[in-house]
């Protein structure tokens, strides 16, 4: 048997490291060991991946999931021995290491959780202590976090204070919506841009398997995030920037904010293994009403007064889909090995996923690998490399908005594109091919120089790729389309990064430092596309494209770059006032010709309180801190040009106008002020981070209407908005009971937003990507019906000055409110018990946005009955109509439904509920053991008002989409997972 090309990778690395060894090290074999266990203060639990090292000559290693550790090959000598870790206060203790014989240092680290001294790079030039940073940075450490998650996005989700992830699908392959303090832009992008270690990744969605002359709900509904390429398993923790006060050294993408990934590190010492095999499922919970609607001539007696009889062969509270709903298997293998030399470390992994859908035909493999390594050549010299690859395969269900979906047919019933509810006549619509494979690569390189004790030069440059082939075959004699219909798509993503950042470290007198830094970034997105249709083939099979006697070819090819640099000075006193100015420059590719380059400040300060003489020892720590910065928006790559669309007709070519185009044409800027505190008191039991923000966004990108005589289409985009968004950030923790053996944290967060449009520079009131933006309303707005008594029993008119005070009336197109949440609350309480046993519980309600309800808008509009009118049923349909209120005849009758169903969404979900099982050593040649039981989304309250689907149900047609509005698909499911993790 062949073998697998992960155990030759992995015995590649290793022996490279081997030969990478000095003879002097080699020769060292017989030299003394440190070791020892690393645990809690408080409970006395291992703690792991903490970083124990020899002070001396910096020599150590990470401690295994056992909180043990062992640095070999010591020279004979007194050292200090450190321990570090985030959320914990470093230790030290000397110990004399003799020759032969192994040297024991345990530590018990206090829970430090401020953290003043944690290093943080997101956000600054170069690595910064958290004491001298101004604005609030979130930091996930994901060894804290007790569930498996399954991807990216559920890492994400409810983990920090204005940070709001919608997982609006339940299709697999689909990616969510990611916003941090809402959104700062009407026309652009409001997707915070990603990096991973260091290297910027494409942050919007993949391209979406549907024909390109089809509209958008073809398909099977769904757009795949680049984000889920990672594997969750492979990060070692993640750092969030919420808005421009932090982002400004990132320059014109960055407004709406920064997410940056670090994965693991290697650590010098013998290899360790750690396996993990993670078997579950996913279920589709109920998201209707459990009502009856079925007509008069369906029940059992006719003649009854109300309804009677078995509700039949339909679960209404599935909208007539449980006929095909399956529990989905999920299942997840990963293997990483970790260690090296002084020289070299490495960390490299593998994962296989294999997870099936609830929908029937719904399928998705993952395979990738993962190799970083670091390489000291020289005392002074590191280089950092990291590579991935990873390969998806998705195969997807037809649950899209069109007459071949299997959603819109069965939530239609009798009223589908079959006239038959029955469910073998709907099944037809499963005869087609819906797939999607993509290959991604990731290659980054950092290269750090320390010139002298002062001078740190660092360099990065790192390449993304990501090659994707959608298809989708209705095949030969399909029911609608006997000839057969095929779309191919291949496309191409590529992002460069390069990446120079220098610091220089100036001690002016006692206790005043001065840190000064330069740098520079380019950063080149390449997007290439070539699309093909075709229609009726002459046979079955497997078709392409010239096969087909009707043809169609699509090319779309785009290059933007932006580029700049930036200088920042960092003074500080006492090594508790901190002041922090800079300066970021920047050109673009997609800027107006005219336009320069552009200017992004940002100063902010920081002062430890705590530090002071006069701050008591029991009053905790204390940082109070405060930021005003800028960064920008971007317009689209051809937005400021001039362009023409290539056509034909009869055989000759012609040009008609596409885009007036608009020299003067710039980023869309945005200016933020935060001011907040981060406090721990009662010996660290109790924390609380605290934030105020204030974003406003100048230079909005909106479409103006232009003049006739021009020739060309009547819109252009210009720099011409105002809008605002404020709010305040909460984060909370509390250590209820900390015994040794028994433990109860209560941790929580809140966060709250505000947005209004403060000018549209002359412009009308506008709709732009399904939301309303007008002056004095919130950004986005969601514009639905309002109503003057609604419950008279009456048939409802539109309201008028003439209008009776008591009668019922109703306006259309009137603004509800955002589309947004206003108000996030976030609760994770967690319990440890004895033997380590560890429950823990998360939760998260959002309120104050609205949504659109599309499929009950289509189907009452074509006199479907729906749940959400059954009663209403039960009195028109034994002819008491006249008993119904103008409300209900308004909600419930095709010919008086006026407007767009726009429903509040405030809701409660049980994200995640988690138990860990501690299982030691009880594996035989394993040094420690986890199970792990967890269950996600099992539990969901939605307002009275909200009856039927989800509220988190976005439409996925991309993260760019700014209208969370619901369409013929299904919520995501509940899903359930077992993973046990074993250490070696």
């Amino acid at each position: 048997m062949s073998p697998h090309p992960f155990g030759v990778f992995t015995a590649a690395v290793i022996a490279l490291g081997a030969l990478l060894l000095p003879a002097d090290h080699i020769a060292a074999q017989q030299q003394a060991t440190v070791t020892g266990q690393v645990v809690g203060a408080r409970g006395g639990n291992p703690i792991s991946d903490v970083q124990v090292y020899l002070v001396e000559n910096q020599r150590g290693v990470l401690t295994g999931s056992n909180g043990r550790f062992l640095i070999v090959n010591v020279a004979p000598g007194t050292y200090t021995v450190r321990a570090e870790r985030i959320g914990y206060a470093t230790a030290e203790q000397t110990v004399d290491v003799q020759g032969g014989s192994p040297a024991v240092v345990n530590f018990r680290l206090e829970d430090e959780a401020l953290g003043l001294d944690e290093i943080v790079v997101t956000g600054t030039a170069g690595q910064a202590r958290r004491r001298e940073v101004g604005n609030s940075i979130s930091q996930l450490n994901v060894s804290e976090i007790p569930s498996p998650p399954s991807n990216v996005d559920q890492l994400l989700q409810a983990r920090a204070p204005g940070l709001t992830v919608t997982q609006g699908n339940g299709s697999v392959g689909g990616g969510a919506q990611i916003r941090l303090r809402g959104a700062v832009s009407v026309s652009q992008s409001n997707q915070p841009i990603i990096y991973i270690d260091g290297v910027r990744m494409r942050s919007g969605s993949y391209a979406r398997n549907q024909q390109a002359s089809s509209g958008a709900g073809r398909g099977n509904n769904v757009t795949a995030s680049p984000l889920n390429d990672i594997n969750p398993s492979d990060i070692d923790r993640i750092e969030v920037i919420k808005g421009s006060a932090a982002s400004t050294l990132y320059g014109t993408e960055a407004a709406a904010g920064v997410i940056q990934i670090f994965t693991k590190r290697g650590s010098s010492g013998a290899p360790r293994w750690t396996v993990q095999m993670d078997q579950g499922f996913s279920r589709l919970r109920p998201f209707a009403p459990d009502v009856d609607v079925r007509p008069p001539s369906e029940w059992e007696d006719p003649n009854a007064a109300t309804y009677t009889g078995p509700l039949g062969s339909y679960s209404y509270k599935y909208l007539n889909m449980e006929p095909y709903l399956r529990d989905g298997f999920r299942q997840r293998y990963s293997a990483s090995v970790t260690g090296g030399s002084e020289n070299l470390q490495y960390f490299v992994s593998g994962q296989f996923d294999a997870n099936d859908g609830v929908l029937p035909l719904d399928e998705e493999d993952k395979a990738g690998i993962r190799g970083n390594f670091t390489f000291t050549p020289l005392n002074n010299v590191t280089l950092q490399v990291n590579t991935a690859y990873n390969r998806t395969d998705i195969t997807g269900t037809p649950a899209g908005n069109n007459a071949q979906g299997l959603t819109l047919n069965a939530f239609r019933r009798e009223r589908n594109y079959f006239g038959d509810p029955n469910p073998d006549s709907i099944r037809k619509v499963l005869d087609q091919d819906i797939t999607t494979r993509i290959d991604r690569f990731v290659l980054g390189g950092t290269l750090t120089y320390q010139a002298s004790d002062a001078f740190t030069n660092r360099l990065t440059v790192g390449y993304d790729q990501a090659v994707q082939d959608n298809r989708n075959i209705r095949k030969f004699g399909y029911f609608q389309f006997p000839g057969g219909v095929l779309y191919t798509g291949a496309h191409s993503f590529e992002v460069l990064t390069l990446d120079y950042v220098g610091n220089y470290d100036l001690e002016l007198a006692d206790d005043y430092n001065l840190t000064l830094s330069v740098g520079g970034q380019t950063v080149t997105n390449n997007e290439r596309a070539v699309r093909g249709e075709a229609q009726n083939f002459p046979g079955p099979g497997n078709p392409t494209l010239d096969a087909g006697t009707t043809q169609l070819t699509y090319e779309d090819r785009e290059r933007t770059i932006n580029a700049g640099f930036f200088g920042q000075a960092l003074f500080g006193i006492m090594d508790r006032y901190f002041i922090t100015a800079g300066l970021r420059m920047d050109g673009n590719s997609a800027f107006g010709e005219s336009l320069g380059l552009q200017a992004y400040p940002k100063v902010s300060v920081s002062y430890v309180v705590s530090d002071e003489s006069f701050w008591g020892e029991g009053m905790g720590d204390l940082k109070l801190r405060a930021a005003l910065g800028q960064s920008g928006r971007a317009p689209g790559t051809f937005d400021a040009v001039r362009t023409w669309e290539a056509l034909g007709y009869g055989g000759l070519p012609y040009l008609e106008p596409e885009n007036l185009g608009n020299p003067d044409l710039g980023p869309e800027r945005t200016t933020e002020m935060e001011v907040g505190f981060d406090w721990a008191g009662f010996d660290n039991r109790v924390t609380a981070d605290f934030t105020w923000y204030r974003q406003k966004t100048t230079d909005a990108l909106f479409n103006v209407r232009q003049a006739p005589s021009q020739g060309l289409p009547l819109s252009q985009q210009e720099n011409v908005g105002e809008m605002k968004n404020e709010g305040i950030e909460l984060n909370l923790g509390f250590a209820l009971v900390d015994q040794e053996n028994w433990g109860f944290n209560l941790d929580g967060n809140v966060y709250t937003n505000s947005s209004e449009v403060l000018d549209l520079g002359g412009a009308a009131p506008f709709s732009a990507g399904g939301g309303w933006v007008e002056v004095g309303y919130p950004v986005m707005a969601a514009r639905g019906t309002t109503w003057q008594n609604p419950d008279v029993t009456a048939d409802p008119v539109q309201c008028s000055d003439t209008t009776p005070a008591g009668d019922p009336c109703y306006n259309l197109d009137q603004v509800l409110g955002p589309q947004q949440p206003t108000f996030v609350l976030g609760v994770r309480p967690s319990l440890r018990m004895p033997y380590g046993l560890e429950l823990s519980a998360m939760g998260e309600y959002q309120a104050g946005h609205y949504i659109q309800d599309g499929p009950t808008d289509n189907a009452v509009g074509r006199s479907i009955r729906w749940p959400t009118c059954s009663d209403y049923y039960l009195l028109a349909d034994v002819g008491n109509r006249d008993a119904t209120t103008a409300e209900q005849r308004f909600n419930c009758e095709a010919s008086l439904l006026r407007g767009d169903v726009i429903r509040p969404a405030d809701f409660f979900k049980l994200r995640d509920v988690t138990l860990r099982v501690p299982l030691g050593d009880l594996i035989p040649r394993s040094s420690n053991a986890v199970l792990t039981l967890s269950g996600q989304n099992w539990y969901r309250w939605r307002n009275d008002e909200f009856p039927v689907f989800d509220p988190e149900m976005v439409t996925n047609t991309g993260f760019d989409n700014q209208n969370p509005g619901i369409t013929e698909h299904i919520p995501p499911p509940a899903t359930f997972t077992a993973s046990l993790r074993i250490n070696f």
